[in-house]
């Protein structure tokens, strides 16, 4: 009886303040008793915590099921075809598993559809029937750094670690959020891939022994990009970015499958479905095909969904326009299919799970804005979905698939709904609040922050001891100028992780923006107690204390940072002004130049090494950096102004004036260059040009009116009767 009540239940949270006005006034009773329902609907348990990886014991039956998926009555599932030898006279796995012998650690690398996964997963079955144990890296997991060997791998330490399409995993992980960051100091909150892979399997080996330690992993290596905008495959590893990493493997190109291969492959696998084929035609269609296995195994499910036989013209050449077709195919056969495919694009950009649940309501939100109309489209996609499910493996889809509708989703429009959405599954399936956190950093990376903080204090309700959503909700207030509140989530993300010094680090920051320095400071060294090597901890610490003129403090605290970070010139360039405010304008010169060394377009340094060199008296050499900060930024007025200063300093009045006139045009309010084009005008005997600036400042700052009294560039002009009535009113 409950599953039937189930899709009106779901339908009901779904437009529950409607139906509530609805039936209020006639039908309190029946209110109150489905109400009822509802609150038994919801009550589930927090979703327990979950180790990254698949454990796969040695020996183990089910691995190719494990890894590949597909039910055992599928002949087209990718563990049920037959493996094949693709090129004549090699075998790929024996040569995998010499690399994986010599190196220990193997990339296979290719092009989509060239049946990587299967590859690695055929080595791993024969580890693991040699006693290793294979660890799979489960899709949207976060991978820890351990502190000690976790207890659901056993005693076995002959450990296989699987990775697979490393290129889309590390693309996802930019916004992935540590669920458990307190379990090791050497995680951050947001750590790519990248970081951690290394990190965690460098531990696995301090734990084990190296050579009890084995790494497969796949990865795409096209160099282009399927979506314009967007990183290609090959971009998504950031390849010269982490060299520590890729350096560790030995990378394997895997040959595409010749034809002979792909006969084959239809040989054996088209006897198993219910196709019509003429083997005659087999030869001309692997010359067809595009040189991957994928090709071969959708072109199969296209045709068995359809009801054809397997002829050369109902063969697509191509995986990408089988998947259009497939799309087109699905729309006019229902044509809710759009906002199913949409739906999928949507949740995959903000990195949430594929549960039927999650693409059906998200196909319902996009379909339709009131409640008739999601009446009216609820059955429609649901059948859809069945047929989509089926036909297209939509909740699991293959490179390419998505991408092949006409468009991307644009989530900026979304937003808003889309969070209502989340926020209601979250209420009814106990598998959604574990995603709360990392779609808030979403949310927060799109600037919708009010949406975010929706969702972390949502998040609250199911995890209050959680540091990880405290420490993003003091981020979401930070970035809407609450800092009050920001110093608050803070100190209850220490509550829970006292050791978080990201926190600490981002307390200090809401401090200084309350203008509490001294807090601040004590914050940073908190965070610096915790992690003594983070440059920008001793940075920030610097900048707050030149606020407080501790200066020679503040160059200490640069230098520190310089020791562990030496090209970071925003160091440089601050410990430049502080040395320049304790007039040690030599020193300060040098740490100006080294900022230029790293960023030579750094025009704040020019101008302000300008300013030192302009207070040594080295008064060509202050215009020639004024004019390296005004060539990267012609519209820079205060170098303008400065360099008017040198200028009148060398007695070039007519240039100085000049270089007010720039200041001015860009910011004509700029009082002090009016003043100073007055009295330039004034020593060239320009009277009424001197008169007429004069007025200008004293109108945009009336204190110009006792500095000109006394000021002795006015000599010239200090009897005519103009200038005294300017200076008397």
């Amino acid at each position: 009886m409950f599953n039937l009540l189930q899709p009106i239940v779901e339908f009901y949270n779904n437009n529950k303040d409607f139906i509530n006005n609805l039936l209020s006034g006639a039908f309190p009773a029946i209110v109150g008793v489905f109400w009822w329902l509802i609150w038994q609907y919801r009550q589930r348990r927090i979703p327990e915590k979950t180790f990254a990886f698949e454990v796969i014991k040695p020996k183990s039956q089910d691995l190719m099921q494990r890894i590949l998926g597909g039910n055992d009555d599928d002949p087209l599932a990718d563990r049920n075809i037959v493996y094949q030898q693709r090129v004549p006279n090699r075998h790929i796995r024996n040569e995998l598993k010499r690399q994986l012998e010599e190196h220990r650690w193997i990339l296979i690398l290719g092009r989509t559809g060239l049946g990587k996964t299967r590859e690695a997963a055929e080595l791993a079955k024969y580890l693991n029937q040699e006693g290793w144990t294979v660890l799979y890296l489960k899709l949207g997991e976060w991978l820890d750094i351990p502190a000690a060997m976790p207890k659901e791998i056993g005693t076995n330490r002959k450990l296989l670690f699987f990775f697979d399409d490393l290129n889309q995993k590390m693309y996802a992980s930019r916004h992935e959020i540590s669920p458990e960051a307190e379990r090791s100091l050497a995680e951050r909150f947001q750590v790519p891939l990248q970081e951690r892979l290394l990190q965690a399997l460098n531990k696995y080996e301090e734990l084990c022994e190296p050579t009890e330690i084995r790494v497969i992993a796949t990865a795409r290596n096209e160099r282009y990009s399927e979506d314009i905008g967007k990183p290609s495959p090959w971009e998504k590893l950031q390849w010269d970015k982490y060299p520590k990493l890729w350096n560790r493997f030995k990378t394997y190109e895997l040959p595409q499958p010749e034809d002979d291969a792909i006969i084959a492959m239809l040989a054996k696998t088209v006897p198993e479905t219910n196709i019509k084929a003429e083997t005659e035609q087999y030869p001309e269609l692997a010359r067809r095909n595009d040189s991957t296995f994928r090709n071969v195994v959708e072109n199969l499910h296209r045709l068995q969904n359809e009801s054809l036989a397997l002829t050369v013209q109902n063969y697509r050449d191509t995986l990408k326009d089988t998947w259009k077709n497939r799309y087109n195919k699905a729309v006019e056969k229902y044509s809710v299919s759009r906002y199913i495919y949409d739906a999928v694009d949507l949740l995959q950009q903000f990195d949430l799970p594929l549960y039927r649940f999650t693409v059906e309501a998200t196909a319902r939100m996009l379909a339709a804005r009131n409640f008739w109309q999601q009446l009216w489209y609820y059955w429609q996609i649901r059948r859809a979905t069945n047929y989509l499910i089926s036909a297209e493996r939509i909740l699991e889809p293959r490179d390419g698939q998505i991408e092949a509708k006409p468009k991307q989703v644009e989530a900026g429009e979304y937003t808003l709904r889309f969070t209502r959405l989340i926020l209601q599954l979250a209420e009814k399936h106990q598998e959604i609040p574990a995603f709360l956190l990392s779609f808030s950093w979403n949310l927060i990376n799109l600037k919708r922050y009010q949406d975010a903080l929706r969702c972390l204090n949502k998040a609250l309700t199911f995890t209050p001891d959680s540091p990880s959503i405290w420490f993003a909700k003091g981020n979401v207030l930070v970035n809407l100028r609450r800092s009050e509140e920001a110093i608050a989530s803070y100190d209850q993300a220490i509550k829970f992780k006292s050791d978080g010094h990201e926190a600490w680090y981002n307390r200090g920051i809401a401090l200084v923006n309350l203008e509490r320095l001294e807090e601040a400071i004590a914050s940073y060294d908190k965070a610096l107690k915790i992690k003594p090597n983070d440059h920008e901890t001793w940075y920030n610490r610097g900048i707050a204390l030149v606020n407080l003129r501790r200066l020679e403090e503040a160059i200490a605290s640069y230098d520190k940072a310089l020791k562990i970070k030496p090209d970071y010139h925003q160091a440089w360039y601050n410990r430049g002004i502080a040395l320049k405010n304790l007039e040690r304008l030599k020193e300060a010169i040098i740490s100006y130049d080294k900022a230029l060394k790293i960023k030579s377009d750094y025009h704040e340094a020019w101008n302000n090494r300008g300013n030192a060199l302009f207070n040594l008296r080295r008064l060509e050499e202050a215009i020639a950096s004024y004019d390296k900060a005004l060539k990267i930024k012609p519209d820079y007025h205060d170098a303008w102004y400065n360099r008017g200063i040198v200028l009148f300093n060398l007695r070039r009045l007519e240039k100085a004036i000049a270089s007010y006139d720039k200041a001015l045009e860009i910011k004509p309010d700029y009082h002090d260059a009016c003043y100073n084009k007055a009295y330039c005008y004034s020593l060239l005997g320009n009277i009424d040009l001197a008169i007429d600036n004069l007025q200008q400042a004293i109108n945009l700052n009336p204190e110009y009116r006792e500095t000109a009294k006394t000021d002795l560039n006015f000599g010239n002009i200090r009897e005519d009767q103009r200038f005294q009535d300017l200076i008397s009113h």
